[in-house]
């Protein structure tokens, strides 16, 4: 019977631990999928209303053969590109180049910046009088949109000019079937890379991206710096896996890089890139290897007590023994919360006490391991796991009932870290965390990111929504770190209610979350 309880456990832990496992991987590829769209259809969007500007402003391409028209036309567009460009997350520049059989080659204009934080600054145009489509690897930018005919990301190439590895957004320019030009946005793509690095869970995990067209994997690993963006080759075998499909459809597949083996999810981005998650299959079996020795050992504690109960098993202990068989039966099968009675004082009634106490550890190692897994570890409150199994949960009940979701965002955290060190980048998030959990204290917060939280209101906190996040926001004003006062503590957050309980909770997030971003924007972050 202890070997019987001892195998159970260890295949139904080992089960669960698989079917947690793909969930958690899968949610997590699924949702930072979900953010690198955002942040490109952000691009696109940009440069869309660029492009719709020009074509408002530009009665016809015969106008164009004006010179005064043409220049104080260019000059117009440009002033737009570059302030819409400037308030773009990801943007290393915008461009606007005519269709040199149709104008000067050289007209047009190019803004572009030093890094993400600089500011950008115009530039001379490239000359394609120099090129042609032959040279395509070099002015991707321009004969890809031109010859597709329609809006297009480019794949991956080095800028010569600015001297970085982008990826573009372009958009040919037609008046009528006359193609005027290309217009477009530049995006560094280490920015990408990094999103994409975000996604990891695991110390040694790994966010990828891959060019299916070029073959290649892109990624950055733990401890590189913002300029350093490594590739592979990829196989046929992890070329034709990712071709098959989308996306992994909720499976995990293995995936083995210079002996080393990882499980893998994978989704398919806007731009038709694949976003790859890796997982090290060393560091996932960690929390399940530490299950399974308890469950050994607690299980061999048992079969020894069970020997020993055998040995003086006489007619007296008869019913006894089922009844200790009955309560092993409930344990194998879940119930922790199973209590045996046993009126004897021999060896029937110590074994009994040990099935009792093997129930209560093993109930006590579930709680510790369920704790550990829900709980986010700097700040104490529930992570990005917890937070799933509960926006599951909410669309579950029965009787729906209005609520509210509060996105938060942690201004400033990179710079932080990269001026003052993690510790105090920790001690930001710590004490954000702080100020959000002082004023919502009745309802759940949740960190799922570096720097973001989410407060889902209900009840009294729901109707008193307004009145909290104005305590808030005066709790928070000019707050700053108090072992360095020099660094601001400052949150920008988006609100969201579902008044009737029955909207899809990813609607009122998007909300919440777009509202969030605009105050972001509107501070230039």
């Amino acid at each position: 019977m202890s070997l019987l309880l001892g195998g159970t456990c260890l295949v139904y832990a080992g089960y669960e631990w698989k079917e947690n496992l793909k969930t958690t991987l899968n949610t997590v590829c699924e949702e930072q999928t979900l953010r690198m769209d955002n942040q490109l259809d952000t691009i696109k969007q940009s440069a869309t209303i660029i492009y719709n500007y020009a074509q408002s402003r530009l009665p016809s391409v015969k106008e164009l053969q004006d010179d005064e028209f043409l220049e104080k036309y260019t000059d117009k567009v440009s002033a737009l590109a570059e302030n819409v460009a400037g308030h773009t997350d990801g943007t290393l520049g915008v461009y606007f180049h005519y269709d040199p059989e149709l104008i000067d080659p050289k007209t047009g204009f190019f803004w572009s910046r030093n890094g993400l934080k600089g500011t950008l600054q115009e530039t001379s145009v490239t000359d394609l009088s120099k090129y042609t489509e032959k040279d395509e690897d070099k002015i991707c930018w321009y004969y890809q949109p031109a010859k597709a005919g329609k809006p297009t990301w480019t794949r991956t190439y080095y800028n010569e000019t600015v001297g970085v590895e982008m990826i573009s957004y372009g958009i040919p320019f037609y008046k009528g079937d006359i193609l005027v030009g290309v217009m477009g946005i530049d995006v560094d793509f280490s920015y990408l890379v990094d999103l994409a690095q975000e996604g990891a869970i695991y110390e040694n995990g790994r966010g990828n991206l891959v060019d299916l067209e070029q073959r290649l994997v892109y990624f950055r690993r733990p401890g590189d710096d913002e300029c350093t963006i490594r590739t592979i080759d990829i196989s046929d075998h992890f070329y034709n896996t990712l071709k098959q499909a989308d996306s992994n459809k909720g499976k995990l597949l293995p995936f083995s890089y210079q002996g080393a083996k990882s499980h893998m999810t994978y989704q398919t981005l806007n731009n038709g890139m694949k976003y790859v998650l890796l997982a090290p299959v060393a560091e996932t079996n960690r929390p399940r290897n530490h299950l399974l020795i308890a469950i050994l050992l607690v299980t061999g504690g048992i079969l020894a007590g069970y020997l020993i109960f055998t040995t003086y098993m006489t007619k007296k202990i008869v019913q006894p023994l089922k009844e200790l068989d009955h309560a092993a039966r409930e344990i194998a099968d879940g119930n922790m919360d199973v209590n045996i009675e046993c009126n004897t004082n021999d060896e029937v009634k110590t074994l009994t006490d040990s099935i009792q106490q093997m129930a209560q550890n093993l109930k006590s190692y579930v709680k510790e391991i369920n704790g550990l897994v829900y709980r986010d570890g700097l700040t104490g409150v529930k992570n990005k796991m917890y937070y799933f199994e509960y926006i599951k949960s909410l669309a579950e009940e029965h009787e729906k009932k209005p609520y509210a979701v509060v996105v938060f965002s942690v201004l400033g955290l990179a710079k932080v870290n990269k001026n003052h060190g993690r510790n105090y980048g920790d001690a930001v998030v710590m004490a954000a965390c702080r100020g959000i959990c002082k004023e919502f204290s009745h309802s759940p917060i949740f960190r799922i990111s570096g720097d973001e939280f989410i407060a889902v209101l209900k009840g009294s906190d729901y109707m008193k929504l307004d009145e909290l996040l104005q305590q808030f926001e005066e709790h928070m004003k000019d707050k700053t770190l108090e072992e360095s006062p020099d660094i601001p503590v400052e949150i920008v957050y988006g609100v969201a209610r579902s008044d009737e309980g029955d909207e899809e909770y990813d609607k009122v997030f998007s909300r919440a979350d777009q509202e969030m971003f605009k105050k972001k924007k509107m501070k230039g972050i």
